[in-house]
């Protein structure tokens, strides 16, 4: 595979979040918005702990791995709500669900990047924000038309699973390709 980037990412259970994937598809289909947003792969939700750049020599990788294993993530995480992050060098907005746990997922970040600095990564320079990226706006004025009913479903589909562990307790890098619509991603 032709990698764009690789992260370090714990993995979350997909069919927890497939309902309101489901739900938010149907929604966008139906008013014809689809070309206004892009979905996060649905198969694979996760928090990123760190980003990394496309090359890493096979040595490194194996470095990266042995170290995430000492990475005690065998704790809950939740979700219970949602927000926005945006970037005005993208002109894009993005929805994510809002993490919590009592893992020091923080601490585990700033750990690899005093090890592995990669601050020419630009998501590296950006204070450090638990996540689970549901989808990016590529058109806000759309967007906007429609976001009250969006977060509507949204608020409906979280309260359903705001009580319910999605921690794999996995935590793993991965090979990303960002050329496709909603991502390839790779573990290694």
């Amino acid at each position: 595979m032709k990698t764009t980037s690789h992260f370090i990412w714990i993995e979350l259970k997909s069919e927890i979040f497939s309902n309101l994937f489901v739900e938010m598809y149907k929604y966008v289909k139906e008013k014809n918005i689809e070309n206004s947003i892009l979905f996060q792969n649905p198969l694979s939700p996760h928090i990123t702990i760190y980003y990394l750049e496309k090359d890493i020599s096979n040595s490194t990788k194996d470095a990266i791995k042995n170290d995430i294993k000492n990475l005690s993530i065998n704790n809950w995480i939740y979700t219970n709500g949602f927000s926005y992050f945006y970037n005005p060098e993208w002109d894009r907005f993005v929805l994510y669900f809002k993490s919590n746990t009592s893992l020091p997922l923080v601490e585990y970040r700033n750990k690899l990047h005093e090890k592995y600095n990669r601050s020419d990564v630009e998501d590296n320079n950006f204070s450090f924000s638990p996540h689970i990226t549901f989808l990016k706006i590529l058109n806000s004025e759309i967007f906007e038309k429609h976001r009250e009913n969006i977060e509507a479903i949204l608020c409906e589909e979280i309260s359903k699973i705001k009580n319910i562990d999605i921690n794999w307790k996995k935590i793993s890098l991965y090979a990303v390709n960002s050329q496709f619509k909603e991502e390839i991603q790779i573990k290694l």
